[in-house]
């Protein structure tokens, strides 16, 4: 649940608190996400936030995530935890929460957070560099690196202004490489 969570989360762009509730007994069908608000077809996970910080008018919005030929792929890591998921809980209802943690309840952002921030230190990361938004500013950075253009980054993390610029985290590296850039620009 954790890795599907911090993928789709990832290839997402999302929030945590798209994922999580702060108190479990406070999930909401009709607010939070769902079992019912993900669907598949061949290649294509779709899956419908109903509310979000860049919907004032809660219309809600879906989110696609491809089948991808990569080792992380959003599409078959979702797919594998449904699977899983209806097989071994013994309550498997289309309201239920998407992510559940003990007792079958919809999964606290503090019990996400915490469990991410034992698998960083784990894999001797400091955990105190993560928060909620960490897998929305990796995703950024990410894209950023990859250089993915300014349109499609704003579309995929669903920003209607420039303010995603904020989450792209530059590399001391990639300063140099820019430094670097404007330097040969002018000595032509």
């Amino acid at each position: 649940m954790i890795e599907t969570a911090s993928v789709i989360s990832f290839f997402g762009f999302l929030r945590c608190g798209e994922i999580t509730v702060i108190k479990s007994e406070q999930f909401e069908p009709a607010i939070n996400l769902c079992i019912s608000d993900i669907s598949f077809t061949d290649n294509v996970a779709n899956f419908h936030l109903k509310q979000s910080k860049t919907d004032p008018f809660r219309k809600g919005i879906d989110i696609q995530l491809h089948k991808i030929n990569s080792h992380i792929c959003p599409y078959r890591v979702l797919k594998r935890y449904l699977e899983i998921r209806k097989t071994f809980m013994s309550s498997y209802q289309n309201t239920d929460p998407l992510f559940v943690s003990i007792g079958n309840l919809a999964m606290e952002r503090e019990f996400f957070i915490t469990k991410i921030r034992h698998v960083l230190e784990l894999c001797s990361y400091d955990p105190k560099n993560f928060s909620g938004h960490s897998f929305r500013i990796g995703a950024g950075t990410a894209a950023g690196q990859a250089n993915i253009e300014d349109h499609m980054i704003k579309t995929l993390g669903r920003w209607s202004s420039v303010c995603y610029v904020r989450y792209i985290r530059n590399q001391p590296t990639s300063i140099k490489y820019a430094i670097q850039q404007l330097a040969e620009s002018i000595n032509h």
